[in-house]
Protein backbone atom coordinates (compact mmCIF):
# COMPACT_ATOMS: atom_id res chain seq x y z
CA UNK A 1 0.00 0.00 0.00
CA UNK A 2 0.95 3.74 -0.37
CA UNK A 3 0.57 4.83 2.92
CA UNK A 4 1.36 8.38 4.21
CA UNK A 5 2.15 8.89 8.31
CA UNK A 6 1.00 12.25 9.01
CA UNK A 7 2.66 14.56 11.89
CA UNK A 8 3.18 17.79 13.59
CA UNK A 9 5.70 20.07 14.94
CA UNK A 10 5.56 23.02 16.92
CA UNK A 11 6.98 25.74 14.82
CA UNK A 12 5.63 28.02 16.96
CA UNK A 13 4.54 28.78 20.55
CA UNK A 14 2.50 31.32 22.92
CA UNK A 15 4.70 33.44 25.46
CA UNK A 16 5.11 30.89 28.59
CA UNK A 17 4.55 27.56 26.63
CA UNK A 18 7.87 26.77 24.97
CA UNK A 19 8.27 24.04 27.31
CA UNK A 20 4.87 22.05 26.26
CA UNK A 21 7.13 21.74 23.05
CA UNK A 22 8.29 18.52 24.44
CA UNK A 23 5.10 16.55 24.29
CA UNK A 24 4.38 17.50 20.64
CA UNK A 25 7.65 17.32 19.06
CA UNK A 26 8.25 13.45 20.35
CA UNK A 27 5.90 12.62 17.39
CA UNK A 28 9.03 13.00 14.60
CA UNK A 29 10.59 9.95 16.47
CA UNK A 30 7.72 8.16 16.47
CA UNK A 31 7.15 8.85 13.08
CA UNK A 32 10.31 8.12 11.53
CA UNK A 33 9.61 4.49 13.71
CA UNK A 34 6.15 3.52 11.95
CA UNK A 35 7.66 4.46 8.96
CA UNK A 36 10.41 2.00 9.44
CA UNK A 37 8.22 -0.81 10.77
CA UNK A 38 6.12 -0.48 7.45
CA UNK A 39 8.86 -0.12 4.51
CA UNK A 40 10.06 -3.46 6.54
CA UNK A 41 6.91 -5.17 4.90
CA UNK A 42 7.13 -3.61 1.48
CA UNK A 43 4.67 -0.89 1.54
CA UNK A 44 5.61 2.70 0.41
CA UNK A 45 5.46 4.98 3.16
CA UNK A 46 6.21 8.95 3.01
CA UNK A 47 5.92 11.72 6.03
CA UNK A 48 4.05 14.37 5.76
CA UNK A 49 4.43 16.98 8.29
CA UNK A 50 1.25 18.50 8.54
CA UNK A 51 1.30 22.49 9.23
CA UNK A 52 -1.88 23.71 7.79
CA UNK A 53 -5.42 21.86 7.59
CA UNK A 54 -5.49 22.46 3.62
CA UNK A 55 -2.87 20.40 3.16
CA UNK A 56 -4.92 17.25 3.76
CA UNK A 57 -6.34 17.64 0.00
CA UNK A 58 -2.87 16.46 -0.99
CA UNK A 59 -3.11 13.04 0.67
CA UNK A 60 -5.93 11.61 -1.66
CA UNK A 61 -3.88 9.57 -3.70
CA UNK A 62 -2.87 7.51 -0.69
CA UNK A 63 -4.32 4.32 -0.09
CA UNK A 64 -4.11 4.79 4.01
CA UNK A 65 -2.98 7.85 6.69
CA UNK A 66 -1.37 7.03 9.80
CA UNK A 67 -2.53 9.88 11.49
CA UNK A 68 -0.30 10.76 14.19
CA UNK A 69 -1.36 14.64 14.39
CA UNK A 70 -2.45 16.31 17.62
CA UNK A 71 -2.82 20.20 16.73
CA UNK A 72 -1.25 22.78 14.65
CA UNK A 73 1.25 24.86 16.87
CA UNK A 74 -0.13 24.55 19.87
CA UNK A 75 -3.86 24.42 18.89
CA UNK A 76 -4.98 21.19 20.66
CA UNK A 77 -8.52 21.87 18.80
CA UNK A 78 -7.14 21.30 15.25
CA UNK A 79 -6.08 17.63 16.43
CA UNK A 80 -10.06 16.93 15.48
CA UNK A 81 -9.82 19.52 12.67
CA UNK A 82 -7.10 17.20 10.76
CA UNK A 83 -9.29 14.20 11.22
CA UNK A 84 -12.64 15.93 10.01
CA UNK A 85 -10.80 16.84 6.67
CA UNK A 86 -9.67 13.37 6.54
CA UNK A 87 -13.37 12.05 6.79
CA UNK A 88 -14.22 14.62 3.92
CA UNK A 89 -11.50 13.28 1.70
CA UNK A 90 -12.35 10.04 2.58
CA UNK A 91 -9.16 8.59 2.93
CA UNK A 92 -9.19 5.50 5.50
CA UNK A 93 -7.36 6.88 8.26
CA UNK A 94 -6.14 5.30 11.24
CA UNK A 95 -7.27 6.31 15.14
CA UNK A 96 -10.30 8.15 16.19
CA UNK A 97 -12.73 10.56 14.10
CA UNK A 98 -13.38 14.02 14.41
CA UNK A 99 -15.89 13.41 16.60
CA UNK A 100 -13.99 11.09 19.19
CA UNK A 101 -11.77 13.52 19.45
CA UNK A 102 -13.66 16.78 19.80
CA UNK A 103 -15.31 15.13 22.49
CA UNK A 104 -12.28 13.48 24.33
CA UNK A 105 -11.02 16.79 24.10
CA UNK A 106 -13.27 18.43 26.22
CA UNK A 107 -12.77 17.14 29.73
CA UNK A 108 -16.33 18.83 30.68
CA UNK A 109 -18.23 17.52 28.25
CA UNK A 110 -16.67 14.17 28.28
CA UNK A 111 -17.57 13.86 32.01
CA UNK A 112 -20.85 14.57 31.42
CA UNK A 113 -21.21 11.68 29.15
CA UNK A 114 -19.47 9.28 31.02
CA UNK A 115 -21.69 10.86 34.37
CA UNK A 116 -24.90 9.62 32.49
CA UNK A 117 -23.57 6.32 31.40
CA UNK A 118 -23.04 5.11 35.21
CA UNK A 119 -19.38 5.45 34.79
CA UNK A 120 -17.92 7.13 38.11
CA UNK A 121 -15.38 9.62 37.85
CA UNK A 122 -14.35 11.95 40.10
CA UNK A 123 -17.12 15.07 41.40
CA UNK A 124 -15.89 18.08 39.30
CA UNK A 125 -17.56 21.79 38.47
CA UNK A 126 -16.56 23.92 35.57
CA UNK A 127 -15.22 27.46 36.40
CA UNK A 128 -14.92 29.94 34.03
CA UNK A 129 -13.90 32.83 36.04
CA UNK A 130 -11.99 32.69 39.42
CA UNK A 131 -14.73 34.63 41.28
CA UNK A 132 -17.34 31.52 41.17
CA UNK A 133 -18.15 30.20 43.92
CA UNK A 134 -17.22 26.35 44.60
CA UNK A 135 -19.85 24.04 44.87
CA UNK A 136 -20.36 22.56 48.73
CA UNK A 137 -20.59 19.29 47.61
CA UNK A 138 -16.78 19.24 46.52
CA UNK A 139 -14.16 18.48 49.13
CA UNK A 140 -10.53 19.21 49.23
CA UNK A 141 -7.88 18.55 48.10
CA UNK A 142 -8.84 19.56 44.47
CA UNK A 143 -6.98 19.15 41.38
CA UNK A 144 -7.29 22.07 38.63
CA UNK A 145 -6.65 21.62 35.09
CA UNK A 146 -7.37 23.54 31.87
CA UNK A 147 -10.78 22.15 30.26
CA UNK A 148 -9.33 21.74 26.67
CA UNK A 149 -5.85 20.78 26.80
CA UNK A 150 -3.87 16.82 26.70
CA UNK A 151 -0.65 15.36 27.21
CA UNK A 152 -0.64 17.16 31.05
CA UNK A 153 -0.39 20.51 29.86
CA UNK A 154 -1.26 22.99 31.97
CA UNK A 155 -1.09 20.61 34.94
CA UNK A 156 1.28 21.78 37.34
CA UNK A 157 2.76 20.46 41.22
CA UNK A 158 0.70 23.48 42.27
CA UNK A 159 -2.85 22.26 40.45
CA UNK A 160 -3.28 20.55 43.77
CA UNK A 161 -5.11 22.60 46.44
CA UNK A 162 -6.38 22.14 49.64
CA UNK A 163 -7.79 25.85 50.27
CA UNK A 164 -10.13 28.54 48.91
CA UNK A 165 -7.27 30.44 48.33
CA UNK A 166 -4.98 28.25 46.55
CA UNK A 167 -8.07 27.23 44.55
CA UNK A 168 -8.77 31.08 43.11
CA UNK A 169 -5.50 31.84 42.86
CA UNK A 170 -4.69 28.77 40.63
CA UNK A 171 -7.95 29.03 38.57
CA UNK A 172 -6.88 32.91 38.21
CA UNK A 173 -3.82 31.24 36.94
CA UNK A 174 -4.88 28.54 34.81
CA UNK A 175 -7.57 31.07 32.68
CA UNK A 176 -5.22 33.97 31.98
CA UNK A 177 -2.40 31.36 30.91
CA UNK A 178 -4.80 29.27 28.59
CA UNK A 179 -7.24 31.58 27.51
CA UNK A 180 -10.35 29.20 28.12
CA UNK A 181 -12.20 27.60 31.28
CA UNK A 182 -11.07 25.20 34.12
CA UNK A 183 -12.23 22.13 35.19
CA UNK A 184 -12.16 21.63 39.09
CA UNK A 185 -12.21 18.20 40.38
CA UNK A 186 -11.36 15.83 43.38
CA UNK A 187 -8.46 14.54 43.94
CA UNK A 188 -8.21 10.97 44.52
CA UNK A 189 -6.02 9.17 46.63
CA UNK A 190 -5.41 6.07 45.42
CA UNK A 191 -3.09 3.77 42.84
CA UNK A 192 -3.12 4.84 39.40
CA UNK A 193 -3.83 2.84 36.79
CA UNK A 194 -3.62 3.05 32.82
CA UNK A 195 -5.97 0.48 30.76
CA UNK A 196 -4.56 0.22 26.88
CA UNK A 197 -7.37 -0.89 24.66
CA UNK A 198 -7.16 -2.36 21.20
CA UNK A 199 -9.38 -3.06 18.60
CA UNK A 200 -12.68 -2.23 17.72
CA UNK A 201 -16.52 -3.66 18.23
CA UNK A 202 -15.59 -7.32 18.38
CA UNK A 203 -12.30 -7.36 18.45
CA UNK A 204 -11.73 -5.56 21.50
CA UNK A 205 -9.61 -6.15 24.00
CA UNK A 206 -7.31 -4.29 27.18
CA UNK A 207 -4.12 -5.30 27.31
CA UNK A 208 -2.17 -6.29 30.15
CA UNK A 209 -2.85 -2.99 32.68
CA UNK A 210 0.09 -0.59 34.08
CA UNK A 211 0.16 1.02 36.80
CA UNK A 212 2.19 4.68 37.55
CA UNK A 213 4.75 4.25 40.73
CA UNK A 214 5.33 7.08 42.42
CA UNK A 215 8.13 7.47 44.30
CA UNK A 216 8.04 11.33 45.51
CA UNK A 217 8.45 12.79 48.93
CA UNK A 218 6.00 11.91 51.35
CA UNK A 219 4.32 15.82 50.90
CA UNK A 220 4.19 15.41 47.31
CA UNK A 221 0.82 14.40 45.82
CA UNK A 222 0.80 11.55 44.10
CA UNK A 223 0.26 12.10 40.19
CA UNK A 224 1.86 13.48 36.77
CA UNK A 225 2.13 16.89 35.62
CA UNK A 226 3.37 18.15 32.67
CA UNK A 227 7.15 18.43 33.94
CA UNK A 228 6.95 14.64 35.33
CA UNK A 229 5.85 13.28 32.31
CA UNK A 230 7.99 15.21 29.86
CA UNK A 231 10.76 16.69 30.78
CA UNK A 232 13.16 14.07 31.54
CA UNK A 233 15.77 15.48 33.57
CA UNK A 234 13.78 16.43 36.05
CA UNK A 235 14.15 14.92 39.41
CA UNK A 236 10.18 14.01 39.26
CA UNK A 237 10.12 12.35 36.13
CA UNK A 238 12.98 10.17 37.23
CA UNK A 239 11.01 9.31 40.22
CA UNK A 240 7.84 8.09 38.20
CA UNK A 241 7.80 5.09 36.30
CA UNK A 242 4.94 2.31 34.62
CA UNK A 243 4.98 -0.99 36.65
CA UNK A 244 3.10 -3.72 33.56
CA UNK A 245 1.54 -5.83 35.00
CA UNK A 246 -0.30 -3.87 37.32
CA UNK A 247 -0.20 -6.06 40.72
CA UNK A 248 -4.41 -6.11 41.20
CA UNK A 249 -6.23 -9.10 42.13
CA UNK A 250 -8.68 -10.68 39.70
CA UNK A 251 -12.21 -8.70 40.81
CA UNK A 252 -10.19 -5.29 39.99
CA UNK A 253 -8.43 -6.37 36.72
CA UNK A 254 -11.71 -7.46 35.35
CA UNK A 255 -13.99 -4.06 36.95
CA UNK A 256 -10.92 -1.54 35.13
CA UNK A 257 -10.92 -3.88 31.51
CA UNK A 258 -15.08 -4.02 31.53
CA UNK A 259 -15.29 -0.39 32.40
CA UNK A 260 -12.28 0.37 29.95
CA UNK A 261 -14.33 -0.96 26.71
CA UNK A 262 -17.47 0.91 28.11
CA UNK A 263 -15.28 4.52 27.91
CA UNK A 264 -13.62 3.19 24.72
CA UNK A 265 -17.10 3.28 23.28
CA UNK A 266 -18.67 5.88 24.93
CA UNK A 267 -16.25 8.29 23.71
CA UNK A 268 -16.25 7.37 19.67
CA UNK A 269 -12.85 6.05 19.98
CA UNK A 270 -11.53 4.00 17.03
CA UNK A 271 -8.30 1.34 17.05
CA UNK A 272 -6.36 1.99 19.99
CA UNK A 273 -6.84 4.46 22.72
CA UNK A 274 -6.00 4.79 26.58
CA UNK A 275 -8.26 4.83 30.25
CA UNK A 276 -6.38 6.16 32.87
CA UNK A 277 -8.39 5.48 36.17
CA UNK A 278 -7.04 5.70 40.23
CA UNK A 279 -8.26 2.95 42.32
CA UNK A 280 -9.85 4.03 45.74
CA UNK A 281 -11.05 1.87 48.06
CA UNK A 282 -11.41 -0.90 45.48
CA UNK A 283 -13.61 1.61 43.19
CA UNK A 284 -11.85 2.26 39.72
CA UNK A 285 -12.56 6.29 38.99
CA UNK A 286 -12.18 7.44 35.51
CA UNK A 287 -9.80 10.09 35.30
CA UNK A 288 -9.35 10.65 31.42
CA UNK A 289 -9.87 9.15 28.53
CA UNK A 290 -7.09 9.28 25.53
CA UNK A 291 -7.67 8.22 21.59
CA UNK A 292 -4.78 8.22 20.05
CA UNK A 293 -1.91 8.11 22.95
CA UNK A 294 1.05 8.09 22.81
CA UNK A 295 3.05 4.51 21.35
CA UNK A 296 6.73 6.01 21.49
CA UNK A 297 8.81 2.36 21.10
CA UNK A 298 11.14 3.66 24.01
CA UNK A 299 9.03 4.40 26.70
CA UNK A 300 5.29 4.41 26.74
CA UNK A 301 2.78 2.98 28.67
CA UNK A 302 0.91 1.27 25.57
CA UNK A 303 4.32 0.27 24.53
CA UNK A 304 4.71 -1.83 27.73
CA UNK A 305 1.64 -3.18 27.86
CA UNK A 306 1.82 -4.43 24.70
CA UNK A 307 5.60 -6.15 25.57
CA UNK A 308 4.26 -7.56 28.57
CA UNK A 309 1.89 -9.45 26.16
CA UNK A 310 4.90 -10.79 24.57
CA UNK A 311 4.07 -8.58 21.61
CA UNK A 312 6.61 -5.36 19.97
CA UNK A 313 6.11 -2.31 18.29
CA UNK A 314 5.53 -3.94 14.93
CA UNK A 315 3.11 -5.75 16.20
CA UNK A 316 1.33 -2.88 17.31
CA UNK A 317 1.72 -1.10 14.42
CA UNK A 318 0.28 -3.69 12.01
CA UNK A 319 -2.83 -4.41 14.20
CA UNK A 320 -3.23 -0.72 13.81
CA UNK A 321 -3.15 -0.90 10.39
CA UNK A 322 -5.16 -4.37 10.14
CA UNK A 323 -7.50 -2.78 12.62
CA UNK A 324 -8.34 1.11 10.07
CA UNK A 325 -8.21 -1.76 7.36
CA UNK A 326 -11.41 -3.51 8.69
CA UNK A 327 -13.34 -0.37 9.44
CA UNK A 328 -12.86 0.95 5.82
CA UNK A 329 -13.57 -2.43 4.55
CA UNK A 330 -10.46 -2.34 2.19
CA UNK A 331 -8.72 -5.38 1.20
CA UNK A 332 -6.04 -7.45 3.73
CA UNK A 333 -2.33 -7.77 2.49
CA UNK A 334 -0.68 -11.07 3.14
CA UNK A 335 1.21 -9.95 6.02
CA UNK A 336 -1.72 -8.92 8.12
CA UNK A 337 -2.63 -11.72 10.71
CA UNK A 338 -4.55 -11.80 13.91
CA UNK A 339 -2.21 -13.82 15.66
Amino acid sequence: MKIAIIYNLLSSLKEGREQEALADNEVLDISNSIKSTLQAEGHLCEMIMINQIKQIRTLSNFDLVFNLCEGIDGNAHSEADIAAALERLRVPFTGTGSDGLKLCLNKYKSKERLLKKGIIIPAYQIFNTAEEELNPSLQFPIIIKPVSEDASIGIDFDSVVYTQTELVKKVAQVIKKYKQAVIVEEYIEGREINAAVLGNDDTMKVLPLSEIIFDYPAEVPKFLPYEAKWVEDSAFYKKSYGQCPAQLNSTEINLVEEVAKKCFKLCHCKDYARVDFRIKDGIPYVLEINPNPCINPNDSGFIHSIKTEGKDFSYLIKQIVQLTMKRFRLEATPWITSS
